[in-house]
């Protein structure tokens, strides 16, 4: 496995290198810029296996791989799709080895070839059921259905608005990033962060514009 594994991620970095960008050439005009909405509609399609070179019969099944081996496979698939903006993407801490089997399970996909906007790997299948994901447990849609599930649409003052996605940000940051999660608290959502003013641009530093050293020529 392993100097078949040395030739796969000579592939790999050989389709890291070589990209096919059809649009370079547009890619300063300002003019010609659009919305994500409308180049998820009118952008180039093209099935991942094509446009890479690397099919999804090249990648060894899971099971036949140690730690170590998936986690540089993993690494230079990760890459790889980075530089074709399509990158794969977790929302939450997932295990190597469950990223690289939904990553393995999911790339006879087709890619958007974006030229505007990033590009995201579609870890599960649309419409298929959240049991049947590889993601188990760590399902992204199911994870975002249940954040949304006690949420109903209704008019909300700007301040219910702003409690509630203080609530939502603060659950996924946990799901995230665990016991670690407080490092990544959101304070631009939080009140009780504000400035002197009600700006939410304190963070909970204690840090004002008049403190700014950069201003200090002016004092």
């Amino acid at each position: 496995m392993e100097h078949y594994l040395g030739q796969l991620l000579a592939d790999i970095a050989f389709a890291t290198e070589n990209v096919d960008l059809p649009y370079c050439e547009n890619r300063g005009d300002i003019w010609a810029w659009i919305s994500d909405d409308e180049e998820n509609r009118t952008a180039p399609r093209r099935p991942l296996e094509e446009w890479t070179g690397i099919r999804k019969a090249m990648l060894p099944p899971v099971e036949k791989l140690t730690d170590d081996q998936v986690y540089r496979l993993l690494g230079a698939l990760k890459h790889m799709l980075d530089e074709y903006n399509w990158s794969f993407v977790m929302q939450i801490e997932v295990p190597e080895r469950l990223q690289y089997a939904a990553l393995r399970a999911n790339y006879d996909q087709e890619a958007i070839v974006k030229q505007w906007h990033m590009g995201f790997f579609q870890i599960c299948r649309e419409g298929g059921p959240h049991a049947n994901c590889v993601l188990g447990e760590y399902c992204h849609c199911r994870l975002f259905q249940e954040l949304f599930s006690n949420f109903v649409d209704e008019e909300l003052t700007p301040e219910e608005e702003r409690a509630r996605a203080l609530e939502i940000e603060v659950e996924h940051i946990k799901r995230k990033y665990g016991d670690a999660w407080m490092k990544y608290y959101p304070y631009h959502l939080d009140p009780e962060y504000d400035d002197k003013d009600g700006n939410p641009y304190d963070y909970g530093f204690g840090i004002h514009d008049d403190d700014d050293p950069a201003d200090a020529w002016k004092k």
